[in-house]
């Protein structure tokens, strides 16, 4: 009977499973401690008054008063937040189609094409290298890109400016190619990332689909929008959710200066109510685009 009643042996399959639980589960518990909660603690702040006495948080229900204030009493807002929304609606086009172009050409074969991918991919290293600024505290990175470091930073534009107004060049004009020349930096400084979600998209289009394409007379232009454009779309859709979400959530966009400004100022209910109202935002606009772009897959 002892025997009978003897526990079975944990199988490989059940084995397999705790190991793999106990690997996400520091993931789960720093998603729930430094995501979750802080996310529950800011909605509630948002509908509060919040007071911080003794190294307390004292909160007192308000309702939409702080809602209230951001869409009515202040004038700073929603002028923020359309000027915020309007940039990034004009940007996210061009970020795609550029970091599309580029991951076409990236992907054809020519000498340098490795070395190539790695400039393009370096503004992302270069990007965490900030991060790690903001976290620390830092600014040296942020310095060498504005170029106040020395005489000269890693991207200044006022060089080429200089060597312009030395030819006696009409002023306008070298604005303009200022601030094309800025374009052209922004663009390549924000479309690391997707560069290579096009690049792993352009990758995993089947080779027979462009031989099938060839033997049945297709021009370049034609196989691009009925074999490659087809297969890439959901890569495409992908950046596009990305490149608004990022551009959006900028630190250096208008509302999210905003909302850094008034946590400084230890005004955290009404901070967190400008970035609930930026979070609503940017909900409404990924789904849109998820309905629109999952209804013409369907189609």
């Amino acid at each position: 009977m002892s025997n009978a009643k003897q526990r079975k042996p944990i199988s490989y399959e059940t084995k397999k499973n705790y190991i793999g639980y106990a690997f996400i589960a520091i993931w789960i518990f720093g998603f729930i401690y430094l995501t979750v909660l802080p996310l529950a603690n800011s909605l509630i702040y948002s509908f509060s008054e919040v007071t911080i006495e003794n190294g307390y948080v004292d909160t007192t229900w308000v309702g939409f008063a702080n809602y209230y204030e951001a869409f009515v009493t202040d004038s700073t807002f929603l002028p923020a937040l359309w000027n915020t929304f309007s940039s990034v609606i004009v940007q996210t086009p061009l970020i795609v189609i550029f970091s599309l172009i580029m991951a076409i050409m990236l992907n054809q074969e020519f000498k340098g094409r490795t070395a190539f991918r790695a400039v393009f991919f370096l503004p992302v290293i270069v990007a965490g290298s900030l991060v790690m600024d903001t976290i620390t505290g830092s600014s040296m990175m942020g310095a060498l890109m504005s170029g106040n470091v020395g005489n000269g930073g890693l991207f200044q534009s006022d060089f080429i400016s200089e060597l312009l107004q030395e030819t006696n060049m009409n002023a306008d004009l070298i604005n303009e190619i200022n601030t094309l020349v800025n374009n052209i930096f922004n663009l390549t400084w924000q479309s690391g990332i997707q560069i290579l979600i096009f690049l792993a998209a352009l990758q995993s289009v089947e080779g027979t689909l462009y031989e099938v394409a060839k033997v049945e007379g297709a021009t370049a232009w034609e196989t691009f929008w009925k074999v490659t454009f087809p297969m890439i779309m959901p890569m495409l859709v992908l950046n596009l959710l990305y490149t608004f979400i990022d551009n959006y959530t900028s630190y250096s966009s208008e509302v999210m200066k905003l909302v850094q400004d008034y946590s400084q100022r230890v005004m955290i209910d009404y901070s967190s109510a400008l970035a609930w109202v930026n979070f609503l935002v940017v909900f409404l606009v990924v789904m849109i685009i998820y309905v629109v772009f999952n209804a013409k897959s369907r189609d």
